[in-house]
């Protein structure tokens, strides 16, 4: 059996073919609702390479998913390119904090943050005056503003369930259709992803045998299941999104 120590000590060829079906099967249910790293994040880490190397390379494999979200919604994308431009600039400036975070310290105070940010970001969304279409005040855009940041940050440092409470935010506290905040998001976010791979490359921590596989992956997953979301109606994706965001609350502070 060849072994490639200068990329990970643990590495065998079997591990390709599980990152790839972990991609696929993870990244097909996180294009839909979120929560892709639930199987795939154990699956990385299933190869014997650290959490901090798993973080990175589920991280950066979301931008194949992001890559065939894009390719699926791309007419709304550039009618709100202004939007993407605007949101990928708070998205990316946390992603920079997260980077460092996932560096140099551990998880206790930003997973915290982040059930506090879920909790309130939920009540405020089901209890609030839904704005209409055409119709989003300011303050609107500033709560959004102020919490992609955090998104930003919390993608980059610790990643898992970020998709399913950052889209259920922009469908409930901006009134946006779950295809219109899923491809808008997977570009607006793409800056930050590429900024976290090029920053963890260079540290050491990407496996690039495992993260070239779940590319592969990741790209179809993300394309296939916006292809077949565009099906589901929107009252149902926000129903599973909220569910899939408290379930994760759940989990950051009593699990993770």
């Amino acid at each position: 059996m060849l072994h490639f120590p200068q990329l990970a000590p643990s590495f065998e060829w079997w591990h390709l073919p599980l990152l790839f079906v972990a991609g696929l099967i993870g990244e097909s249910f996180g294009a839909l609702v979120g929560g892709g790293s639930v199987i795939t994040m154990p699956a990385l880490l299933l190869t014997g390479i650290p959490l901090q190397s798993a973080i990175a390379v589920d991280n950066a494999a979301s931008l194949g998913t992001e890559a065939g979200i894009v390719s699926e919604t791309w007419p709304k994308v550039v009618k709100n390119k202004r939007i993407v431009l605007l949101m990928a600039l708070p998205l990316t400036l946390g992603g920079a904090l997260g980077t460092w975070l996932l560096l140099t310290v551990p998880g206790d105070v930003i997973r915290y943050l982040m059930a506090a940010t879920i909790i309130v970001l939920l009540i405020e969304a089901h209890f609030a005056k839904k704005p209409r279409a055409g119709r989003i005040s300011m303050s609107r855009y500033e709560i959004v503003i102020a919490f992609l940041f955090l998104i930003g940050i919390y993608s980059n440092f610790m990643a898992a369930g970020e998709g399913a409470f950052s889209r259920v935010g922009l469908m409930l506290i901006l009134g946006w259709s779950f295809i219109k905040s899923q491809g808008i998001k997977a570009a607006a976010t793409m800056p930050s992803r590429i900024y976290l791979l090029i920053v963890t490359a260079a540290t050491g921590l990407i496996i690039w045998p495992y993260l070239l596989t779940m590319w592969c992956a990741t790209f179809f997953a993300g394309k296939y299941a916006t292809e077949f979301a565009k099906k589901i109606p929107d009252r149902h994706m926000r129903s599973a999104l909220t569910v899939i965001s408290l379930a994760f609350v759940v989990y950051l502070l009593f699990f993770y």
